[in-house]
C-alpha cells in the first residue's frame, strides 16, 4: 500500500472546520494516510482537544508564525512516505478522494511530479474552486477553473500547469535537495505553489488532474478576515518574485515587472489606493532583487524546458472570482467559457446553448436588460448554479441599462 503523510499548516482555524478536515482524512477510504500538523504560533487551545480526539495527529508547534512554506518544509524534514498531500485546514475531503489521487498519481509514472484534485467550493454549490492551476504570461497565477459552474467540462484527467497546495497529492522525493527542492520560504503565503510547480516544470516534471477526486473548499476560510492590504502586498509582491525567479524569458522578466512597477506606481501616486501597501511592495522587491536575480541564476542551472508549453496552457482560461468578496462572479462570460470547453469536448447541446449566450452577450452590449424569456426556455433543464448565475447577470446587466 502506497504511503501517504498529510500536511496541514494551522493558523487560528476554527476548531469546527478543523475538525472537519481532520476527520476527512483519518476516515479516508483505501489509502494510508499519517497526519502532521504544523502550528504556526496560534496561541490557542484547540490544538490540545485536537490531540486527543485525533491520537494518531502529529502536532509540531512553532513558537513563531513561519508562514506556509517555511511550516510545509518543517513538516516535510520529518516525514518518509512516497507521497505527501498538502492540505489546507478548510477544506474537506469527499470519501474516496484520497485513494484516486494515489492511484492517478501512480500510474501516470515517475515523471508526474503531483496530481490536483477537482475543488469545490464549498459555500457556493455547484461552483468549482480549482482544477489544478494556470501559469498565464503576464505571470499572474490563479486557479484553474474557479468560479465557474460545473458541468462536467473538467472532468477527465489532463496536464495542467500547476496544482494548488490548498490540495494536492506530491511526490516526497521531489522536495529533497538536487530535485526540484523545497517550497521558497520567501514566500510567507500566497504562490508558493506556483513558483515549486514552475521550478518542477523546468525540470520537465508534469501534473495531471483527478476530477474524480473531490475536495470541498472554503475559499480562503481562515485567511478571509485579514487586512486586505496585508493581502494585496503579498499578492503583488509574490507575483514580482515569481517571475523574477522562474520565468525563462529575460525580455519577458523585464516587461513583466516595468509593466507591474508602473501599475503600483500609478495605484499609488493616481489613484491613491493602497498607498502604503504599494510603497512597501515596491521598496521589499527591490531590496530583494539582487538575491532574486543569483537564485534565478541558480534554477538556469537545472532548466531544461522553456516555459512555452506551460502558457499554453493558460490558453481560454480566466479567473471568474470575486477575490475580496470571496464569491463567484456571476456574469455571461463565465458561462460562455463553461460552455467553449464542453463544446471543445463535443457535448451535443453545447452548440445551441453556446450561440444563445453570444446573441444575449450582443444585445447585452447593446445596453438593453436581458430578454428572461430567451433563456429561461433555453436552460429550463439546466443546473439551479446556472440558473442562478444568468438571473444575476441578468439583474447586473438591468442595473447597468438603468444607469
Amino acid at each position: 500500500m502506497t504511503s501517504i503523510r498529510c500536511i496541514l499548516v494551522n493558523y487560528r482555524t476554527p476548531p469546527e472546520m478543523l475538525r472537519r478536515c481532520l476527520a476527512s482524512i483519518t476516515g479516508s477510504a483505501g489509502a494510508f494516510s499519517a497526519v502532521t500538523i504544523v502550528d504556526n504560533a496560534s496561541g490557542e487551545d484547540t490544538l490540545d482537544e485536537i490531540g486527543t480526539e485525533f491520537p494518531q495527529v502529529q502536532v509540531i508547534q512553532s513558537n513563531r508564525n513561519l508562514g506556509f512554506a517555511a511550516a510545509v518544509n518543517l513538516a516535510l524534514a520529518g516525514t518518509g512516505e512516497e507521497m505527501v498531500l498538502l492540505l489546507n485546514t478548510d477544506a474537506v475531503l469527499r470519501p474516496e478522494a484520497l485513494a484516486r489521487l494515489a492511484a492517478t498519481l501512480e500510474a501516470a509514472g515517475r515523471g508526474c511530479a503531483g496530481v490536483a484534485p477537482k475543488m469545490m467550493s464549498s459555500a457556493h454549490p455547484g461552483i468549482i474552486d480549482a482544477a489544478g492551476t494556470v501559469m498565464p504570461g503576464h505571470g499572474a497565477p490563479f486557479n484553474r477553473g474557479i468560479g465557474q459552474c460545473d458541468l462536467g467540462q473538467y472532468d477527465f484527467s489532463e496536464e495542467v500547469a500547476g496544482v494548488c497546495f490548498g490540495a494536492a497529492l506530491i511526490r516526497r522525493e521531489l522536495f529533497s535537495p538536487g530535485k526540484v527542492g523545497p517550497l521558497y520560504e520567501d514566500y510567507f503565503l500566497y504562490f508558493e505553489d506556483s513558483d515549486w510547480c514552475m521550478r518542477a516544470t523546468s525540470q520537465g516534471y508534469f501534473f495531471l488532474t483527478a476530477p474524480d477526486a473531490i475536495v470541498d473548499h472554503v475559499h480562503s476560510g481562515v485567511i478571509r478576515h485579514e487586512p486586505l492590504d496585508f493581502k494585496y502586498k503579498l499578492v503583488e509582491l509574490n507575483t514580482l518574485k515569481i517571475v523574477v525567479r522562474t520565468f525563462a524569458s529575460r525580455r519577458r522578466v523585464a516587461a513583466i515587472v516595468a509593466s507591474r512597477c508602473a501599475r503600483l506606481l500609478a495605484r499609488t501616486f493616481i489613484r491613491r489606493r493602497y498607498v502604503a501597501a504599494n510603497l512597501a511592495t515596491l521598496a521589499e522587491f527591490t531590496g530583494s532583487l539582487p538575491r532574486l536575480l543569483c537564485e534565478r541564476r541558480a534554477l538556469r542551472t537545472l532548466r531544461v524546458t522553456g516555459d512555452g508549453h506551460v502558457f499554453r496552457l493558460a490558453e481560454g482560461e480566466d479567473a471568474y472570482f470575486d477575490t475580496v468578496g470571496y464569491k463567484p462572479h456571476r456574469c455571461l462570460e463565465s458561462l460562455i467559457a463553461t460552455y467553449e470547453r464542453l463544446l471543445g469536448q463535443n457535448e451535443p447541446s453545447a452548440g445551441k446553448i453556446l450561440a444563445a449566450l453570444y446573441g444575449l452577450r450582443q444585445e447585452a452590449a447593446g445596453g438593453g436588460p436581458l430578454p428572461r424569456g430567451k433563456y429561461a426556455e433555453l436552460l429550463a433543464d439546466a443546473p439551479p448554479c446556472v440558473k442562478e448565475l444568468l438571473d444575476c447577470a441578468a439583474q447586473e446587466i438591468g442595473r447597468g441599462a438603468q444607469d
